[in-house]
């Protein structure tokens, strides 16, 4: 087998329509971590958003770190430690969030919840959809509300601030915010169709996933072209584009469909199991 890590996306990936990780794609993981691949997920998620999903997987020790918010974080799974962050400089965030405020969006600004008391921040600004609230109940986070992030306080520098906003007027927005803060930031849309909304995120520039999955293979003296990953939207095509094996969902964005060396057709357990059979050395 050519590929010695794998990193892969949570939602759309790992998980079903139904997300839940099916019973063929945990035995397919566990066979491939006993024919020696190394296994990381990467996901746009917090570490109390994922935790109880890789619980799942049961990894034995020494599991491998896990690729969260979009790349901004990597952190240790069995204590949640931070390992490695990309912050966005606090002026800056206060400018974006103030923005997704004038445009009438309430800011959702994540921070190192391992270093802090609280995971987001909620600027009243602008609207607070339903979806939102429906996801902060759903994941028990710790959530902070503040009039705007310019008069929150002594607060740290945020990994990601985000909005959510229905799919008509979410085009319009992405292209303002990147007209806005061309070259300062890393601003994407991605779906999530169990909610009907697209979640617009800014991160520090040049935060992906794959600058954070790479961060995970120095540990193991992994070069880039030994490690395969696969998604399903946007916020993975770094990661697919970098990876010496990149493989996307198909029902993933033709961007990403384009950019994949493969596409996993008969879903994310067979891909597993003809990555570790040597299909694709």
């Amino acid at each position: 087998m050519k590929y010695a890590l794998l990193g892969i996306d949570v939602d759309g990936t790992l998980l079903g329509g139904d997300q839940q990780i099916s019973t063929e794609t945990l035995a397919a993981i566990a066979e491939a971590r006993t024919a020696g691949l190394r296994v990381s997920l990467a996901t746009g998620r917090s570490y109390g958003e994922t935790i109880s999903i890789w619980r799942e997987l049961s990894f034995g020790p020494p599991a491998e770190p896990i690729v969260l918010i979009g790349g901004a974080i990597v952190s240790d799974p069995d204590t949640g430690r931070t390992l490695y962050q990309r912050t966005i400089p606090l002026d800056l965030g206060c400018q974006f969030a103030d923005a997704l405020g004038e445009a009438g969006y309430a800011a959702m600004v994540i921070v190192d919840a391992w270093r802090y008391q609280w995971e987001y921040l909620l600027c009243e600004t602008g609207n607070v959809h339903t979806a939102q609230r429906e996801w902060f109940d759903k994941m028990d986070v710790n959530v902070r509300p503040v009039p705007s992030l310019s008069v929150a306080g002594d607060i740290p520098n945020p990994l990601r601030i985000s909005a959510v906003a229905d799919p008509t007027d979410a085009r319009e927005l992405v292209r303002a915010m990147k007209d806005r803060f061309d070259g300062q930031l890393n601003i994407h849309s991605i779906v999530a169709p169990n909610y009907g909304v697209t979640i617009i995120e800014g991160f520090a520039a040049q935060t992906d996933k794959w600058t954070a999955l790479k961060y995970v293979a120095q540990g193991y003296r992994i070069a880039p072209a030994r490690i395969a990953a696969i998604g399903d939207d946007v916020n993975d095509l770094a990661m697919v584009r970098g990876a010496g094996l990149g493989a996307a969902m198909p029902a993933g964005p033709d961007v990403l469909l384009e950019a994949a060396d493969c596409i996993a057709t008969d879903g994310l357990a067979q891909f597993i199991r003809q990555l570790v059979a040597g299909k694709f050395d």
